[in-house]
């Protein structure tokens, strides 16, 4: 949808209030079952799909959707597995790949040909996989703390070895418990939602938007998570540093990394260097916004970022005048 340059300047003005997008519940069949989530604003627009990270929900981004443009028709579902979205075929251990064919479904279920992208965490990096996979549908990638380092392997045989038994060891050793075995624990919303809140440093505003989703009803006023939970120890591919710096480099997609201060701090991307370097992306595809917070300060703190956003998302819009 063509854009007139006054909204787009309308827009650019008011990047930062507050707007009260419509929001809409939607269900999407997979081949694997169904996926559940949400839509902002009016499906003509041009679309933004946000993927969230492991173990999260789609209603995490309301907070930062609250503070984008209204010109751009917003989706984001549960992953397979989270908050209302049926889980992937039980049994093995999931892979981040198994995940990158829910772009697909989504883009196929509302025949999207160009797209723009918005990933936190582990739905930036299938982002970026997607990207790979299938070349030119996405137009711009926002890649919100995407943590590559949490996958970096060395490529020999103590990095191999390591590398199995992060994931697949784990993984059979717990079987049982990961795959449904014995009855789930319960907890009272206020515990659950205390739970939630210290796991992701939330504050109690921000906790709500994702608990909403991620508990399902044990009766006698208990709930349970709905998290698969085999995601604990979710299986990355055994790739370097160096080997993460080739592959996301190499993208001519208009790329903006926002990076949480915080994970800075911890050392989240030290052996990532490049998503702090601009020098490393040859293409001249490649902007950085760092913000003060913790991994899910879109949550959190979306003002810090907000700004940002609506700027590289408007270049989009503009780009088509």
């Amino acid at each position: 949808m063509k854009i007139s340059r006054i909204i787009y300047k309308e827009y650019t003005k008011t990047s930062l209030r507050a707007m009260q997008l419509a929001e809409k519940e939607i269900t999407i069949q997979a081949p694997w079952g169904k996926l559940r989530g949400l839509t902002w604003g009016m499906e003509g627009d041009p679309p933004v799909f946000l993927c969230h990270g492991r173990m999260d929900a789609c209603s995490g981004f309301r907070p930062l959707l609250q503070l984008l443009p209204r010109c751009f028709y917003y989706v984001s579902v549960d992953l397979p597995g989270n908050g209302r979205s049926d889980q992937l075929p039980r049994g093995v251990q999931l892979n981040i790949m198994d995940f990158v064919p829910t772009v697909k479904v989504v883009k196929e279920h509302f025949k999207w040909d160009k797209f723009i992208y918005v990933g936190h965490s582990l739905g930036a990096m299938m982002g970026n996989f997607f990207n790979i996979a299938y070349p030119g549908h996405i137009t711009r990638l926002v890649e919100l703390d995407p943590l590559p380092d949490h996958a970096c392997y060395s490529q020999d045989v103590e990095g191999v070895r390591r590398w199995y038994h992060v994931h697949y060891h784990s993984y059979y050793e717990q079987y049982s418990k990961l795959n449904g075995g014995g009855e789930p624990p319960k907890y009272t919303y206020e515990k659950a939602l205390e739970m939630l809140m210290k796991a992701r440093s939330l504050h109690k505003e921000a906790a709500e938007h994702v608990i909403e989703r991620v508990l399902s009803s044990a009766g006698d006023g208990l709930f349970r998570f709905t998290h698969d939970q085999r995601q604990k120890t979710f299986t990355h591919m055994p790739f370097t540093g160096d080997a993460y710096r080739a592959i996301y480099t190499a993208s001519t997609t208009p790329t903006l990394y926002v990076l949480a201060q915080g994970s800075i701090d911890d050392g989240w991307y030290d052996q990532t260097p490049f998503v702090k370097d601009p020098v490393c992306w040859p293409n001249g595809n490649f902007s950085l916004k760092i913000v003060e917070g913790g991994h899910d300060v879109h949550i959190s703190h979306p003002e810090r970022m907000a700004d940002a956003v609506s700027q590289f998302l408007l270049k989009d819009v503009k780009a088509k005048m």
